[in-house]
């Protein structure tokens, strides 16, 4: 689970740049796109991966 976090992390931060980067945003949206789009990325896959651990249970 962990690797899935971190390969999440970064992919998810690598496509906010690119559409950063894309719509002609300056340089400090850019910046604070890389985090952001990682941490969307790491809640979604948490969010992916606790709810397939309780939909088992059931």
């Amino acid at each position: 689970m962990i690797v899935g976090m971190v390969v999440s992390a970064i992919s998810g931060g690598v496509t906010a740049l690119a559409v950063s980067l894309a719509h002609d945003a300056g340089a400090l949206q850019a910046a604070l796109s890389y985090p952001l789009g990682g941490m969307i990325a790491v809640m979604a896959f948490a969010a992916v991966a606790f709810g397939r651990q309780t939909s088992d249970r059931f």
